[in-house]
This record gives structure tokens, sequence and C-alpha cells, in this order.
């Protein structure tokens, strides 16, 4: 089952791309519903083939399974990242997410997620609606914030 859910960002294409590549982006749009044990030890950006194993905390505090996530495309021409992820009552969570340029200070940002978790499927399909919406909500915050608009990618480049 699929959820694919979409936001427009106040930021370029450029800058939300740059920004979501980083571990501690990605650690900020997770605050407050989600935990990862030892996440301090991850490195800096995401790569191609990086692969992560690592405890759940719901709300930072309840524990959950353990999670493992892949990371497997990254096409920096067409602004798109790929995982494959899952862990306890989750076979399946592969996550596509895309940034397309919707003019010099606006994006669409969209994350869909394949998900198979055998008859929990449905509930855990709503869950993906809830949390993506709410980092999707994150990531318009962070969209404002002075440090997305001045990051600098790995190569140096603006």
């Amino acid at each position: 089952m699929i959820a694919t859910i979409q936001s427009q960002l106040p930021a370029s294409a450029d800058q939300i791309w740059r920004s979501l590549q980083r571990t501690e982006s990605f650690r900020y749009i997770t605050r407050g519903l989600l935990g990862f044990q030892g996440m301090d030890d991850w490195p800096e950006h995401f790569a191609e083939g990086m692969e992560i194993e690592t405890r759940l905390f719901f709300f930072h505090a309840v524990p959950g399974w353990t999670h493992r996530l892949r990371v497997v495309r990254i096409d920096h021409a067409r602004r798109e990242l790929e995982s494959e992820e899952g862990g306890g009552l989750v076979r399946k969570w592969n996550h596509r997410i895309a940034v397309e340029p919707l003019g010099e200070d606006r994006c669409l940002y969209t994350d869909e997620i394949n998900i198979d978790a055998g008859w929990l499927t449905p509930a855990v399909w709503a869950y993906a609606h809830a949390f993506y919406r709410y980092r999707q909500q994150r990531w318009r915050q962070l969209a404002k914030e002075p440090a997305v608009a001045t990051q600098r990618g790995d190569d140096g480049s603006a």
C-alpha cells in the first residue's frame, strides 16, 4: 500500500535538496515524534549505499523495534532519494523523496512510502500519513530558517 504526501515549501528546490541530505535535518523533522538510538554516531550526510540499524523511540521515550534503513539511490539531477527500510511490525517501508522546483523560492516536496506490514498495513499506512504530515510541517518550519538558505553543498557550492 502506497502513501503519498506532498507539500509546497518556501525555499528553493536546491536549498531543500541540500538540507534533506543532512542527518541533522532528519533529526529536526522527526523530533517530537520519533527518536533514534545512536543517531549522534550517524554520518553527517546520507549517502548511496549507507546502511543504518537503529532502535526507534516513539516520542523519544517509548522503546520501539530495531529499524533498518538502507539508502539505495540518490539522484542529484532529479533531486530524489530512495531508501529501503523495515523492522518490527513493518516488513517493508520503502521511501522515495522528491524535490521539484516551483519557482526561485518555492518547491514541491513529496514523500512516497510503499508499506507492507501484513494485516496491519492499513493501520501502518494511516500512521505514515500522520507521521509524514508532521514531518512536512517541520520541513516548512525548517525551510524558513536562515541556515537552510545559506547551507553549502558537500562540494562547497552554495
